[in-house]
């Protein structure tokens, strides 16, 4: 049976994840076991019968298991089998029939993901942000130091008594050119014959190895909180966070100012991915370059098979060991975090923060963000069915935000019905801007009148329909920036000129769009220089 089985895992699992694979070794390993505890006569997969798979269900059930663990277990064995009557219907009994849904509802008992707050998960960013801009500006200080020094000098001289140690960037030359960039430990500086006490000393009197080290890479603590912001950010599994890789980051090949961001989840064969912008101090893509400065020089002492990761980090306490940030640490470490900071949840307990609490957090605002859509929801999380999606965003406050909506649209209908007359919806019709273009979003001529129910001479009420069109491309440079403050100027002038219904279905979606989706994407410097500029009278709105 073990020659089957394996026939059947190497073409079955031959393309899925290491984690897949994983999982399903250890499920053989448990059908087995079972087989060999049920009925030892079993010798190949044609002696298995229909009584059997049941047996091995009920047999599962008595494990102190989720019932998502005990399908997960019966649905890998399953699928081998299943393979082998496809595939090599002669090793299979030709009267088996493998029992459907054998465990339903698998998911209805599984706990639910926490998630924080948006004013916890806002404490936790401004916690990260304040280590993370601490963090870089040690380094950026040693980075200077080492500029200002003439490193080919320093690395000519043997003798330590020679150079000034007390100078940061002669230290910091001396730990880079002769120890790889990490300092070492300081019974190895300590010991007779290294001739390296001075060094010690000097390093002592900087404030130690710790304080040290940070101005040349990246110490263990400093990740944590980069993973946190960048987690915070992606919605990325706190494994797939661990593991992201050093080229993670490509340019976005239709919009300028975006960067795709790419990593590798472990039981998934889809890449998952997100754009970003990286115009922003705490954006992704800038806190990815800022790891891959901080990490450049541990690459070289790293495992090889560790020298592509990112969230590359050395120790400096008891051991020099470098490599991807474990697992472990990375708990330990958020922990001390959450100690460090004085994080409290809203109800002043200390914060139970834990990395995969990111995803769930994200996704959870993000849906709320959406407008409640799952299927938008869906596509940010990169998951295959909105089934996996709700699961991470049914909580209290959605559940409550949608019964509110259904109340809205459901009180909306009764007044509909309610209503003496049928309302005239004529004056309201949205017009087709089919004289409308996107370059400087003006018509050619709003006042010609030639599109439907338009009269020459008046303005055109699908002028700006530019706005609601999501393919509109909008360059980011000054003289757009003046045309859109003018637009929205005019908007907002005209809402009290004209009757409010006819605000409301014409003019208020294009300002909503103009105030939330356009403007904020132009750099603040931007707008600040075009702060002083007078605008353009533009036609008046009707």
């Amino acid at each position: 049976m073990a020659a089957e089985l394996a026939l059947a895992f190497r073409h079955h699992y031959a393309v899925k994840q290491p984690a897949n694979r994983i999982n399903a070794y250890s499920a053989i390993k448990l059908w087995l076991a079972f087989v060999a505890e049920h009925d030892p006569s079993i010798m190949a997969v044609r002696d298995v019968e229909t009584n059997t798979l049941h047996a091995y269900i009920v047999w599962l059930g008595t494990k102190p298991w989720s019932k998502g663990t005990r399908y997960s277990r019966w649905s890998m064995v399953k699928q081998l089998i299943a393979w082998l009557g496809r595939n090599r219907p002669d090793l299979v009994n030709p009267e088996l029939e493998i029992p459907f849904n054998a465990f339903p509802r698998k998911n209805a008992d599984a706990r639910q993901r926490t998630a924080l707050s948006r004013d916890e998960m806002e404490r936790v960013l401004a916690a990260a942000r304040a280590e993370i801009t601490e963090a870089w500006g040690q380094f950026e200080e040693g980075r200077a130091a080492l500029a200002r020094t003439d490193r080919a000098a320093i690395a000519a001289e043997p003798d330590l008594a020679r150079l000034d140690l007390d100078n940061l960037g002669v230290m910091l030359a001396v730990i880079d050119d002769r120890f790889g960039g990490v300092p070492p430990k300081a019974i190895d500086m300590l010991r007779k014959g290294a001739v390296l006490w001075r060094l010690q000393n000097a390093i002592v009197h900087k404030g130690g190895i710790a304080a040290v080290a940070a101005r040349l890479f990246a110490l263990p603590e400093t990740i944590v909180a980069y993973m946190i912001a960048i987690g915070a950010q992606t919605y990325a599994n706190p494994d797939a966070l661990r593991l992201l890789q050093r080229d993670c980051m490509s340019e976005h090949v239709l919009l300028d100012g975006r960067v795709i961001v790419r990593w590798h989840k472990g039981r998934s064969s889809r890449e998952q991915r997100r754009s970003f912008l990286k115009d922003k101090t705490f954006s992704v893509p800038t806190l990815i370059d800022q790891v891959l400065a901080l990490t450049e020089r541990l690459v070289p002492h790293a495992q090889p098979r560790e020298r592509t990761s990112l969230f590359l980090t050395g120790m400096v306490s008891a051991s020099r060991a470098i490599g991807v940030i474990p697992h472990y640490m990375a708990t330990k470490l958020t922990r001390r975090f959450v100690a460090r900071h004085g994080l409290v949840d809203d109800a002043g307990r200390p914060l139970d923060l834990t990395l995969a609490m990111l995803r769930a957090t994200g996704l959870t605002l993000a849906h709320e963000r959406l407008g409640h859509d799952i299927l938008k929801t869906q596509a940010l999380a990169n998951h295959a069915t909105p089934d996996t999606t709700q699961r991470y965003v049914d909580r209290p406050r959605v559940r409550r935000a949608q019964a509110a909506a259904i109340g809205r649209l459901q009180a909306r209908f009764v007044e509909m019905v309610r209503a003496s007359e049928e309302p005239s919806v004529a004056h309201e019709q949205i017009i087709i801007a089919s004289h409308a273009t996107a370059a400087g979003f003006s018509c050619r001529d709003p006042f010609a009148g030639v599109a439907e129910n338009q009269r020459k001479g008046e303005m055109c009420t699908a002028w700006l329909g530019c706005f609601t069109c999501p393919n509109a491309v909008i360059p980011l440079d000054e003289d757009v920036l003046v045309r859109l403050l003018s637009t929205r100027a005019a908007l907002t002038a005209a809402r009290g000129a004209m009757a409010s219904e006819r605000w409301r279905q014409l003019y208020a979606p294009k300002l909503e769009i103009l105030e939330h989706d356009i403007l904020p994407r132009f750099p603040e410097m931007m707008r600040a220089a075009v702060a002083g500029i007078p605008l353009a009278l533009l036609p008046p709105i009707e």
